[in-house]
């Protein structure tokens, strides 16, 4: 009985993600954000791509990862850091004795980070996005998609507190990855109405 029970749990914790289609994550992301820039629809392609190399459009992927470093020029982690999967370990040549020890839990669909997006409860956290990151990693993408929108806002609005705004461009770093940032919407959603 207790066996019916266990794998009852499994079953239902297993089936709170889903796998979207490129295409019905366009349709989501144009449904879901605002872009207030002329070059809109590549954008939307570049972070249903991030989505596509970070979570293979499952929304219920979790991953830790060392906290990356805030990028130089804005392009990107800085040489010698790993941002994907886990570090068990490991330490970079560039990692600083502060930060060694520090690692991100990466949430759902577009991997966002419990440092800064939502509240695990593991740590005090930015949680700009006002929720638990168990929200992020559920079948519901609305609450992801206006994550997302919450973060593209807090990068363009001036932000008085250095560390929020370290730990924002951080976040950013991990999710503009450069096989993604040269991506046109033409090309990756071709096909998709």
């Amino acid at each position: 009985m207790l066996a019916v029970v266990v794998i009852s749990f499994l079953a239902v914790g297993l089936s709170d993600g889903v796998i979207l289609s490129k295409c019905e994550l366009k349709k989501q992301l144009e449904a879901g954000l605002t872009l207030q820039m002329p070059n809109s629809a590549d954008v939307l392609a570049q972070i249903a791509c991030h989505a596509q190399l970070a979570s293979g459009f499952n929304t219920a992927v979790t991953k830790t990862v060392p906290e990356p470093q805030e990028p130089r020029g804005g392009h990107g982690p800085r040489r010698g850091r790993s941002v994907r999967g886990n570090n068990k370990g490991g330490s970079s040549v560039n990692e600083s004795a502060e930060n060694k020890n520090e690692v991100w839990t990466l949430y759902g669909l577009f991997q966002l980070s419990d440092q800064v997006a939502c509240n695990s409860t593991q740590s005090s956290t930015l949680n700009l996005c006002k929720l638990t990151c168990d929200k992020l990693i559920d079948d519901n993408t609305s609450d992801d998609i206006a994550c997302v929108q919450t973060l593209i806002n807090a990068v363009t609005a001036k932000v008085s507190d250095p560390t929020a705004t370290r730990e924002i461009n951080e976040m950013i770093s991990l999710i503009r990855q450069p096989e993604c940032m040269i991506m046109k919407a033409s090309s990756y959603f071709h096909g998709c109405q």
